[in-house]
């Protein structure tokens, strides 16, 4: 007996609508926390990683702000075994 053909693996993807100007507001506070913890981390714990938290957060802050509109799709992609 045979079986029947696997079907590859395919994408699924899921979406996320957002207020656009509510997201703006909080990136805005989370960003303001982050650099005010790295003012009051010494230098040896961990302002490295609070720093490019802070480079990466302020380059998606950047993205959104010149983004168009009033809501953002904000997406996500993951495989799916069909078999």
């Amino acid at each position: 007996m045979s079986t029947p053909p696997v079907a590859p693996a395919r994408p699924e993807i899921d979406a996320l609508l957002v207020d656009r100007h509510r997201l703006i507001r909080l990136l805005r506070i989370a960003l303001a926390e982050l650099h005010g913890r790295r003012l009051t981390t010494p230098h040896c714990t961990g302002e490295m990683d609070i720093v490019n938290l802070l480079r990466y957060w302020d380059s998606v802050f950047g993205w959104i702000k010149e983004q168009q509109g009033d809501e953002l799709v904000l997406m996500s992609r993951r495989m799916i075994d069909r078999s």
